[in-house]
């Protein structure tokens, strides 16, 4: 038993030594504004907060984790994802791990693609029920290196599959390509 548990700090050590971690995330902020002849209709304001841990395992691959919060409005569309149900405020809650493939560098800039499983659980106020919604998506993105230590990160567009379900209501989706409410900034500090 002595020489399992020495063989796995062996071997995590080893990968620790090659290993960065990371802290960062993104903020957002979306304003929606619906009017019929000049009269407004609906307005939806939708906040987020998605701080992020990643590992980086070599040049070419890391692994991350994001877990945040979001609130939206009037059944605006949250986090790219449009959740069902016509409600007057929302609070979500966002768990999404990913690996990240950085398949290109040009001097300060890498590009790259996350690929993985993300899940919401929206509770709609003044309802019992709760909306969640499944995703798997590939997002492309990239990255500007600021120094050695921090970088400034951009999601633009993706690839998603994604399943919602709310009460007896229950939508599939399929995305590809870019819209406004898929396009995403940040910035990491590694250690």
């Amino acid at each position: 038993m002595k020489k399992i548990i020495l063989a796995a700090f062996v071997a995590v050590a080893s990968l620790s030594a090659n290993a960065q971690v990371w802290v960062g995330g993104e903020v957002g902020y979306s304003h929606q504004r619906t009017t019929n002849n000049g009269t407004e209709i609906s307005k939806a304001n939708n906040v987020s907060l998605l701080p992020e841990i990643g590992y980086k395992l070599s040049d070419k691959f890391d692994v991350a984790l994001t877990i945040g919060c979001a609130h939206g409005e009037n059944g605006a569309n949250m986090l790219g994802y449009d959740v069902p149900g016509n409600y007057e405020y929302a609070n979500a809650f966002v768990l999404n791990p990913y690996l990240r493939y950085t398949f290109a560098k040009a001097g300060d800039f890498s590009f790259f693609a996350d690929g993985g499983f993300s899940y919401l659980n929206a509770h709609v106020c003044g309802d019992d029920n709760s909306a969640n919604i499944w995703q798997i998506a590939i997002k492309p993105g990239i990255a500007y290196s600021l120094s050695e230590k921090v970088s400034l990160v951009a999601h633009i567009g993706g690839i998603a599959y994604s399943f919602a379900k709310y009460d007896d209501y229950k939508n599939n989706g399929f995305d590809l390509g870019v819209k406004g409410n898929n396009i995403t900034f940040g910035a990491y500090v590694s250690f």
